[in-house]
């Protein structure tokens, strides 16, 4: 038999909300059910049966997966079955029993994409295997009672929400088909056909990882107290990954290029900081572009470039101490000293 369909887009919704949403790096497992759609089925035998249209009812699905969440990337490994019941065959619309179902073994590549909300809109594709059924399917006096093993694909898009610490609730879209499968009816003759699947799932994730629970970030940061053996000190904030000086930053460079010129500051010394999202090399470097690009700052507001010296600490010295992977706003920063 042949299946003809088309693959339906879904599109990931991204909504805000007032809370913030962490990210947790780490292994996570999940859990899932949801609701199965089949299109009609062209059934094409090389014998006097199953020569038609095959129809199902809407069926069901289980599964679950275990993975990895790097971040934003997710890698996991799902098992899922699904169960749809046999309708109807068509010339004639006779009634048919049994059912035509799977159980597939995927391995998903996902991408989560973050923002300032709890609910985080995300896409994935998946590969794997998946045994396809035709359980007893009787009508007209044919009965095919097989199985056979396929190449599977789907495609992936929906929407998590954060619950509680690590916990989450997701709803998606998947597409789910296999290479064709091959069957043999109880006389012999052979049903040759495609799987495919239309599903609405709706679950449950555990994310064992490091990370904190849902909460504003902090803005704006506290200004440290300035150390004695200095005349003043100023220290200026990053968005995560990033070396953009933000409006905020801007402001604060300008004080601190005034009263280098008020008070006639020989040195001035910027020291440049990073979170532990990435990996000690990565943040090294990271560090001293965002000094060098505070430096820019100031050398365009008048401050004589031979004046400043820079200096990258990566995540060496975190004004607040977190496990690794964790992104903290306030260790991302650049500290102007007034030498």
């Amino acid at each position: 038999m042949r299946i003809t369909l088309g693959l339906v887009s879904a599109a990931a919704i991204m909504v805000a909300g007032a809370a913030a949403h962490a990210d947790r790096v780490g292994p996570y497992i999940s859990a899932f059910g949801g609701y199965v759609m089949q299109p009609d089925l062209s059934a094409d035998s090389t014998g006097a049966g199953f020569d038609g249209d095959l129809s199902t009812d809407n069926g069901w699905a289980a599964g679950g997966a275990m993975g990895y969440d790097f971040g934003r990337p997710r890698v996991e490994a799902e098992v899922t079955y699904r169960r749809n019941d046999a309708d109807q065959f068509d010339p004639g619309n006779v009634d048919l029993n049994g059912d035509y179902s799977s159980l597939a073994l995927m391995l998903n590549v996902l991408y989560d994409f973050e923002n300032s909300s709890r609910f985080t809109p995300y896409i994935g594709v998946g590969a794997g295997a998946a045994w396809v059924y035709a359980n007893e399917i009787v009508g007209g006096g044919v009965t095919v009672d097989d199985d056979d093993v396929q190449f599977a694909y789907q495609g992936i898009a929906g929407v998590k929400v954060a619950i509680t610490t690590g916990l989450s609730l997701f709803v998606d879209y998947r597409y789910f088909a296999t290479l064709d499968p091959s069957f043999k009816d109880t006389a012999g003759n052979k049903v040759d056909g495609e799987y495919a699947t239309h599903n609405i799932m709706a679950g449950l994730t555990y994310n064992f990882g490091t990370g904190a629970a849902p909460a504003p970030e902090p803005t704006p940061a506290p200004t440290p107290v300035a150390p004695a053996e200095v005349a003043r000190s100023y220290i200026v904030f990053f968005d995560w990954d990033s070396t953009a000086i933000t409006p905020e930053a801007q402001a604060i460079i300008q004080d601190a290029a005034n009263a280098a010129t008020s008070l006639g500051v020989a040195r001035l010394e910027l020291t440049g900081h990073a979170d532990r999202s990435g990996s000690p090399r990565y943040n090294q470097k990271l560090s001293v572009k965002r000094a060098e690009a505070v430096k820019a700052v100031l050398v365009g507001l008048g401050v004589p470039a031979a004046n400043i010296v820079t200096i990258g600490k990566g995540e060496s010295a975190p004004l607040v101490p977190t496990p690794d992977g964790v992104r903290e706003p306030q260790n991302r920063r650049v500290e102007i000293v007034l030498q």
